[in-house]
């Protein structure tokens, strides 16, 4: 059975999904739980450490990220307490990947329906169309009924992973 043209095979949970696309970028060691930030760039700036730390993304991709919000807005706060940080393509994206941090306090972004962020999320990719795959995997879990509220839980890495997953 073909359900919006994925096999039945590739389905998860109540919907079709990509299995295993965000493994491709993902990695425990890429996850943080509970962490304090005093605002949205202090956000941003932890949830790249993991990816600026593993060689991954160098530091200016995140100080480019910081500046597209600073000159666009909160363009990635794409649900109610959810933001999927990223800016375009560049020398500084070293391979693609994500990362996931969970806020103990949520921070307020500046988006006028959708804060304050309690999750975010750090993408990275080589090319223009890179990271299509992982906003895919991400907004389709996103929409799972009760997932948010699971990972806002989650108190470690471990069960961050396994629900995405």
């Amino acid at each position: 059975m073909i359900k919006n043209g994925i096999p039945k095979e590739n389905w998860h949970g109540r919907g079709p999904y990509i299995m295993g696309e965000l493994t491709k970028y993902l990695v425990k060691e890429h996850i943080l739980c509970n962490v304090e930030a005093a605002d949205w760039r202090e956000a941003i700036q932890k949830a790249a450490q993991p990816l600026v730390d593993a060689g991954k993304i160098g530091r200016t991709y995140v100080e480019h990220t910081i500046e597209k919000v600073e000159e666009m807005g909160p363009y990635f706060v794409i649900t109610q307490g959810v933001a999927l940080a990223h800016t375009r393509p560049s020398d500084d994206v070293k391979e693609q990947c994500v990362s996931l941090m969970t806020l103990a306090t949520p921070v307020k972004f500046g988006h006028k329906t959708n804060d304050p962020v309690e999750i975010v999320f750090m993408l990275a990719a080589t090319t223009d169309n890179g990271h299509i795959d992982a906003v895919m995997h991400i907004a389709q879990k996103l929409c799972e009924e009760g997932i948010r509220e699971k990972i806002k839980s989650a108190q470690t890495a471990e069960e961050l992973y396994q629900l995405m997953m």
